[in-house]
């Protein structure tokens, strides 16, 4: 069984193979430019922002920047193309086809039979996933150093055991899929669509929630805003920086009282014919503080064992039901 399911697996793995091959050899190549040019930064005693500047655009303005956005994309693509062209044809082939009636009626159970394709393409999608995974991470360390940004969003889905979780989801939802609808296109379709939409929802409604977020109302530092902007009914908003180096939830400005300053603005000191000094002077009068919601970046890995655990979960329960319903099913 284990030789017929090679057999039946061996062309979608040697292309994944020889995929996964072709990008590290272009990740060992570029790497060691990187590595290059951030020798400055980390050797840096002075003015070390000004060498991270530096550093982040040269790798802008390199292959490397080229590299980093396809290495990106590679690692979220990964997940959904497995369930999507490992997943979903699984059983939704034999069933289209007919196959199904002589397989299932031979020596090998139906359970047997299933938990043996579960279990081959199921490790290779853990493998692939986390080979490409790792290969990324440890090639972006120094840039994602540089950009501490790691557990923001756009990149924190594609570095550590998050993708491999996401993976083992998507071939579970496929294989699931294609069980229910038992024909392959259509299984394919329908289990990109889902995929798309859990992995959507996880950073935009889930993932803030799985570890609990620090909360601090720091006095506002008028150094260090990202906007001050005041409407045409004289209402303000004023919006400071984020915490450096973690993912900010939340940003508000707040009066002493614990509500949101709005204004309205002083048109005597930040009108047209007010100066920034004493708009600044005014605004400092005022006692405004920040409300932030934040997961600072040592929340990296605690968020990483708790989404790969949540997708991991969902994908047991999703084998359970293929577990159930073949069992179930009348050859």
């Amino acid at each position: 069984m284990i030789w017929f399911t090679w057999r039946q697996f061996r062309v979608p793995a040697v292309v994944t193979a020889v995929a996964l091959a072709a990008l590290g050899v272009v990740l060992v190549i570029t790497g060691r430019s990187i590595a290059h040019m951030y020798a400055d930064v980390a050797g840096c005693q002075n003015d070390c922002g000004g060498a991270i500047d530096s550093f982040l655009a040269q790798v802008r303005g390199s292959v490397s920047g080229n590299v980093y956005d396809v290495a990106l994309m590679a690692v979220y693509a990964l997940p959904g193309l497995i369930g999507v062209f490992w997943g979903a044809p699984l059983v939704a082939r034999e069933l289209e086809t007919g196959t199904h009636r002589l397989a299932w009626n031979q020596s090998v159970t139906r359970t047997r039979w299933l938990a043996t394709k579960l279990a081959l393409v199921g490790a290779a999608t853990a493998a692939a996933t986390g080979i490409l995974s790792a290969a990324v991470t440890v090639w972006a360390r120094h840039i994602d150093s540089a950009s501490a940004d790691r557990i923001t969003p756009m990149v924190f889905g594609a570095r550590g055991i998050v993708p491999i979780g996401y993976a083992l989801f998507a071939f579970a939802l496929g294989v699931t899929a294609g069980m229910l609808i038992r024909r392959t296109v259509p299984a394919m379709a329908a289990t990109l669509a889902v995929y798309v939409a859990a992995a959507a929802a996880m950073p935009l409604w889930i993932r803030a929630h799985l570890v609990p977020a620090r909360h601090d109302t720091p006095a506002l530092d008028l150094e260090r805003m990202n906007e001050i902007s005041i409407h045409h009914d004289n209402t303000m908003r004023i919006l400071g920086d984020g915490v450096a180096g973690a993912w900010t939830t939340s940003n508000q400005t707040i009066t002493p009282s614990g509500q949101v300053f709005t204004g309205p603005a002083d048109p005597t000191v930040c009108g047209p014919d007010g100066s920034l000094r004493a708009c600044n002077d005014w605004l400092n009068s005022l006692g405004l503080r920040q409300d932030l919601v934040y997961h600072p970046a040592s929340h990296f890995w605690p968020l990483q064992w708790a989404e790969t655990g949540v997708f991991v979960a969902v994908a047991a329960l999703l084998t359970g039901f293929c577990f159930w319903w073949i069992r179930r099913r009348v050859a």
